[in-house]
């Protein structure tokens, strides 16, 4: 079998900062699904409904040696294993996505940290990274316009009720006596 140079990259803002893995995981796993709603049906029984692709998942774990070895690295002049701890810090709390690309694959996405776990020996890091696919979402703002509506005369209706007078209630008062005394 035919070996496949592959190169793990990282980036963020844009590839303003870029780091490159310098020792190559020697398995990565991708989780893809889809979205599914298991519902009861009378008559015929469970049924499933198929949605949307979820998101990709990508976790892998290598290490992060403190210098150079041939035998291991695949280049020289990578940040030292501390540095690479602050950057990954860094960039997960930042808030944005990151980019992840393996060359010579179909990996190129932006994603986000969703676990970074490490050991530290003193000069090695061995860490465990999880990503999932990050979707841009844009929102689109519409303007509504609802027209201005009025009673014709510029003012509003009167809504309070009317105020009755003292003398109109005595002869209210009257009537009903007189409508009672006369059954």
């Amino acid at each position: 079998m035919k070996y496949k140079h592959l190169e793990f990259w990282l980036a963020w803002n844009n590839n303003v900062e870029k780091l490159r893995l310098p020792v190559i995981p020697p398995k990565i796993a991708v989780k893809i699904g889809h979205s599914y709603i298991d519902i009861e049906l009378v008559a015929i029984g469970e049924a499933t409904i198929i949605g949307e692709p979820t998101l990709e998942e990508y976790s892998f774990s290598t290490f992060w040696p403190e210098t150079y070895d041939p035998g291991l690295c695949d280049y020289d002049g990578f940040p030292s294993p501390e540095e690479f701890v602050e950057t990954m810090k860094r960039w997960k709390n930042s808030g944005y996505p990151i980019r992840f690309t393996v060359t010579g694959s179909e990996i190129n996405a932006a994603v986000t940290i969703r676990d970074f776990s490490y050991e530290w020996d003193g000069f090695d890091i061995d860490f465990k990274l999880a990503l999932k696919e990050y979707r841009f979402v844009t929102m689109e703002s519409t303007e509504v316009s609802i027209p201005f509506q009025t009673t014709g005369k510029g003012k509003r209706p009167d809504t309070r009720k009317a105020k009755v007078s003292a003398t109109k209630k005595k002869e209210e008062k009257k009537s009903l006596v007189d409508k009672y005394n006369s059954r």
